[in-house]
């Protein structure tokens, strides 16, 4: 490569990775594996609402008690385009009953997408009481070949080995986030990963899906996948 080429090439490499960090989580990952944190952002319920840190909410929202909450997940978006470096494939909810004295999580698959074909999940709405607990607790992991069919509690042995936990609570409870109305983005992110800076975004619906939006109109490149939360 002669010096002209390889100042260029530097230059050229320079800009790419400072774009890439300066908006969010590296795109360029070739192998499919567990991420290792999830970054949560944070928009009304509106369309074309700008994005904040999920982080900022100041409150939750006590409204939820006595109606219980409904989750809406229409899809994943963004993301490399061979199915197998998927990120995240899996959404658990892990629904908390008393058995005796004893509380217990009842985890429960609610959506799912696949490496293999590069589906991007079936729309799917469900119901979570917060009464007791007054907090939706979910998961989010890697689908392997045992995981349990959408729509059924999981069994013993049918889950992926790793899940990171999202929690959405009333309560005053520095490990969670607020659980208000509104949506939620959650974007998986790997080592070394920068969150996304949620301001270069809104949301809008493209193709029945709720996704991330940069200035041009563009789907963020990134994977992502947007829950709705609203009274149930």
């Amino acid at each position: 490569m002669s010096k002209l080429d390889r100042r260029e090439f530097l230059v050229v490499s320079s800009v790419v990775a400072a774009a890439t960090a300066a908006v969010g989580p590296k795109v360029f990952a070739g192998e499919a594996a567990v991420p290792q944190r999830l970054a949560v952002g944070f928009a009304p319920p509106e369309e074309g609402a700008a994005v904040v840190a999920a982080s900022s909410i100041p409150a939750g929202d006590g409204a939820f008690i006595g109606r219980g909450a409904r989750v809406s997940v229409s899809g994943a978006s963004g993301g490399a385009d061979n199915p197998r470096a998927r990120r995240a494939v899996d959404l658990l909810v892990n629904y908390s009953y008393l058995d005796g004295a004893t509380r217990r999580d009842a985890p429960f698959h609610a959506w799912s997408c696949s490496r293999t074909t590069g589906c991007q999940g079936s729309p799917v709405s469900f119901r979570v009481p917060v009464d007791d607990v007054q907090k939706i607790s979910l998961s989010v992991g890697v689908a392997d070949e045992k995981v349990a069919p959408v729509g059924r509690t999981i069994r013993s042995g049918e889950t992926a080995s790793a899940a990171l936990p999202v929690t959405l609570s009333m309560l005053s409870d520095p490990s969670s986030l607020k659980l208000v109305r509104g949506f939620y983005v959650i974007v998986p992110l790997f080592e070394g990963d920068r969150d996304p800076r949620w301001s270069a975004f809104t949301l809008d619906r493209r193709e029945g899906r709720w996704a991330l939006h940069d200035s041009d109109g563009n789907v963020a490149s990134f994977e992502h996948f947007v829950l709705r939360v609203d009274y149930a």
